[in-house]
């Protein structure tokens, strides 16, 4: 056994398990920065128990370490015990720490349920050997009768490469607990199964990515790196029958003041399970399934071993080797452990004192002492390892570590303060469509809540709200939104994108139509899905184009007018019913793809606009254009439509199919035929209500959803009871919101539907949801968690108010126009056509002096209503200037101009 030794220093080297290796590398280095004496370098590789044991062996022929030190979290193999001692040498085993091994997965915690995923030795002894192999298999769903996971939904196994102390860990309880169902033997290297289900990773790090990026994938870890992943654990029984994570037996406590990984040591300590000597084969020695209500059933010791005759070494090397283990034993070093989600070990077990009497070694072995409290002239003495000496970079460290506690402890407090009485935060974003309905909607929660809520919705076209909702690569696949919204499901490449724990589902909160709209002057226009198809791929440029002139032979436009074609920029619903259904309709002429984004053509007629607003700019101040857009707002706006064939052949504008209930009938097809799949986390990217039957079903009929994340539990709990709420509250619309938005409310298979997703969201632990008060609850009404109809601000009277003149303004107008539309047919009386007079006094005078003034002209009826169009005129103007801004007000309902019996109401029409 020799190792090179520097000019001006010595060097120690050790190699093995990573689960210790952090300690190892914080103690290294400490000691460099507290050693006087000669220039020192300590290093540990971290390669695995079974790397680090095969390099303390060595290789044939002489098998001399080519380490000073190993370690792992396993003893010493008995066959490489066996090669040691066969060559003439003697090693020891020197335990210096407890850890647990734990299985961890990735099965989402909606579908687990809150009893958590159980499984028994034998159950885990068939995953881990490929004899279960889906997630609903009835072994494991006969321990996990809540799991409701995809059917056939195959376990992703992970497992180590070369040899691995978890690995050991795993196999050895195995083993022991069930080896007639496990069958692979007990060892840090196994033949694993090699189906595509099973998953070789590299180390510690391979395993984290394993669990955390694979779904429904399942592996073994030292636990305290699970935990500090936050990775979902399976609970595991231990002797006594009781069922836990390592997390939960780590927290907890017996009568001797252990957690349930030192109660382990104890037990075998007790039961005499350590052997007397450390230079014995202690391969069969373990800490698996220890008795104790509390005791975690995967423990390892973690060893370092020795070579007990280091004659080879320098006296310098011999010294830090003791002072290095020494260090790890002491009460500083055990203390350092538990930073690193290790134990230490019950003194009974720190053999090391009488191990360093018995090893053979130089003649001379420098003495390094350890300097803690100031001992002055010895402290400066040569090879003191002394606190009093540092590094400017481990001292940074220390202090760094000593202000992020300090901020996380006031980041808690924060975080108290305001889960009590801060700003509760929401915001979603998606298609533009809702925006306004959202906008009441989050209003009416901020103003009827008692504590302070901040809810926005921002709108930016269905592709960028599912963009945000899914994440990118980037950040993880987090949400930028608690919530996104969309008129079509999740495309299957987001919804395949998103990781393990990131899983959510679609609810449906209403239905719309897509309408394509023009402005060609005067002009009635029908076509079919083909020629439509043209238009928008560009094969049809101008209005008189002979396949227009086929389906609208009266239709009347200048020579070659060109055809000005909008189309939507960026991800948009609209443009995702409008190509799913000229992809559904008229795949020999629509190549273009179907989607919320597809390639349109580049010509000069082509036109991108961006959002809605865009596309009703377009229509509106270009004419002989073309575009499309939910159905309400081109008819709030008045805008001529171009009629459809539905699959019954019947011709009709969405107008006329929303009058006769054909979008409510297009989702009442689509529940009949079972278009929408039963698990609302399935993927829904296929889903669509394009060209249903139904004489006057309307053939484009969008689903607009919420985009939920199924796994709430790690949102902040008044977030999340706020998300609970709002979901509540769009769904259910109490209030009649989504009609008053112009669109088709859901059925009541469809609400079932919705509501079915919602209940299964998983929610924080003890979140205090959200109620709200309709009718007054006395004393309850006035908690913190209660949103009341009750509570109003100035701004909701003063617009109810406002709407209530305006109501009264059009019914007046409406009076107006019967009154004209009387006269016009009978000048000679003030009889309206239910034969009843007129009652305004002041209209029947004017008409009297109008017919005496002009008794013997004979003007037809158009002249003679002048006069009263005129009085109508300035009637309105009065009823208006008596409402200051209640146009504008009642406008807000939605962004678009009045309407009254599908009329606009604008200075137009006045």
């Amino acid at each position: 056994l020799a190792f090179p030794v520097t000019l001006n220093g010595v060097e120690v080297h050790g190699s093995g398990t990573t689960n210790p290796s952090k300690f190892f590398w914080k103690i290294m280095e400490t000691f460099e920065a507290r050693l006087k004496g000669p220039d020192v370098r300590l290093t540990y590789r971290a390669v695995g128990s079974g790397t680090g044991q095969a390099e303390f062996v060595g290789d044939a022929p002489g098998y001399q370490a080519l380490t000073h030190f190993g370690s792992g979290d396993i003893p010493m193999s008995s066959d490489r015990y066996a090669t040691i001692t066969g060559s003439g040498r003697q090693m020891a085993h020197v335990p210096f720490s407890l850890g647990a091994i734990g299985i961890f997965h990735s099965v989402p915690e909606g579908e687990v349920g809150v009893d958590g995923l159980k499984m028994s030795s034998c159950l885990l002894a068939k995953v881990f050997s490929g004899q279960v192999t889906q997630w609903d298999d009835p072994d494991i769903l006969a321990e996990n009768p809540n799991l409701r996971v995809p059917s056939g939904t195959k376990i992703q196994v992970g497992h180590r490469t070369l040899g691995s102390s978890s690995t050991g860990g795993l196999a050895g309880y195995l083993e022991l607990k069930c080896s007639a169902s496990w069958g692979l033997g007990a060892g840090s290297s196994l033949t694993w199964p090699t189906s595509d289900s099973f998953t070789a990773v590299e180390g510690s790090p391979g395993m984290l990515d394993h669990i955390s990026g694979a779904k429904y994938a399942i592996g073994y870890l030292d636990a305290g790196h699970g935990h500090q992943r936050q990775l979902n654990e399976v609970m595991l029984m231990n002797k006594d029958r009781e069922w836990l994570t390592s997390l939960q037996s780590m927290g907890a406590t017996d009568g001797n003041g252990n957690n349930g990984v030192a109660a382990a040591g104890a037990a075998a300590v007790a039961a005499n399970a350590i052997p007397s000597s450390a230079t014995d084969d202690w391969s069969s020695v373990n800490l698996f399934d220890q008795s104790g209500p509390s005791t975690w059933p995967i423990v390892l010791v973690s060893y370092i071993y020795i070579n007990t005759d280091i004659t080879n070494m320098t006296a310098d090397e011999a010294g830090l080797l003791k002072a290095f283990v020494d260090f790890v034993l002491s009460t500083e070093g055990q203390g350092m452990l538990p930073d690193f989600s290790f134990n230490g070990i019950p003194s009974a077990m720190n053999q090391f004192s009488s191990v360093w009497a018995s090893m053979t070694k130089p003649a001379t072995v420098t003495d390094f002492a350890f300097e803690s409290s100031t001992q002055p002239l010895v402290g400066q003495g040569e090879n003191i390892i002394s606190e009093k000496r540092n590094s400017y970079s481990l001292w940074k460290l220390s202090e760094m570590e000593i202000q992020l506690q300090e901020v996380e402890a006031r980041l808690h407090v924060t975080e108290r303060h305001l889960n009590d009485y801060g700003i509760v935060p929401l915001h979603g974003s998606g298609t533009t469509n809702p925006r306004n309905w959202f906008a009441k909607a989050m209003q009416q929660m901020e103003e009827r809540a008692r504590v302070p809520m901040l809810l926005t919705y921002r709108a930016v076209g269905s592709g960028t709200g599912q963009q945000e909702f899914a994440g990118q690569s980037s950040n993880g696949y987090k949400s930028y939104s608690h919530f996104g919204c969309g008129d079509i499901p999740m495309s299957e490449s987001l919804f395949r994108s998103l990781p393990s724990g990131e899983e959510m589902v679609h609810v449906p909160f209403a239905l719309g139509a897509i309408g394509i709209f023009h402005s060609v002057p005067g002009a009635t226009i029908s076509a079919d899905a083909c020629l439509l198809a043209k238009i928008f791929n560009g094969d049809i440029e101008t209005w008189d184009h002979p396949d227009i002139k086929v389906q609208n032979p009266s239709l009347t436009v200048p020579a070659g007018q060109r055809i000005i074609v909008g189309h939507r920029t960026l991800g948009s619903s609209s443009t995702g019913g409008l190509t799913g259904y000229l992809s559904k309709r008229c795949p020999t002429v629509w190549q273009r793809g179907a989607g919320s984004s597809v390639t349109w053509p580049t010509g000069e007629s082509s036109v991108a606009v961006e959002g809605s607003p865009g596309m009703q700019a377009l229509i509106r101040d270009r004419p002989y254009s073309i575009g499309y857009l939910d159905a309400g707002h081109g008819h709030d706006l008045n805008f001529a439509e171009i009629s459809l064939v539905n699959q019954a052949t019947t011709k009709l504008t969405s107008l006329q199919s929303i009058t006769r209930g054909g979008v409510a009938a297009a989702a009442t097809q689509g529940i009949a035929q079972n278009v929408f799949p039963a698990n609302p986390a399935d993927d829904w990217s296929a889903v669509n209500l394009y060209d249903m039957p139904g004489p006057d079903t309307w053939p484009i009929v969008l689903v607009s959803y919420l985009y939920v994340k199924k796994d709430q539990s790690q949102t902040n709990p008044k977030t999340a009871a706020a998300l609970k709420a709002f979901t509540e509250l769009i769904i259910e619309d109490d209030e009649k919101l989504c009609e008053e938005f112009g669109f088709t409310a859901p059925s009541a298979e469809m609400k079932t539907l919705a509501r079915g997703a919602l209940s299964s969201v998983v929610y924080p632990a003890g979140m205090e949801e959200f109620i709200f008060e309709s009718s007054t609850m006395p004393y309850d009404g006035m908690g913190d968690n209660v949103i009341s109809s009750k509570r109003h601000n100035y701004d909701e009277y003063d617009r109810a108010v406002l709407e209530g003149r305006i109501d009264a303004l059009e019914a007046a107008l409406a009076e107006l126009r019967s009154t004209v539309t009387t006269h016009r047919h009978n000048p000679s009386t003030g009889t309206t056509e239910g034969g009843q007079g007129g009652d305004d006094t002041l209209l029947q005078m004017q008409m009297h002096e109008h017919e005496h003034e002009h008794e013997h002209e004979h003007e037809d009826s158009e002249s003679n209503a002048l006069p009263i169009v005129a009085l109508i005129v300035a009637i309105v103007a009065l009823l208006i200037s008596s409402v200051p801004f209640c146009l504008v007000m009642k406008g807000t309902r939605r962004d678009v101009p009045m309407k009254h019996e599908g009329q606009s109401v604008g200075a137009s029409a006045l």
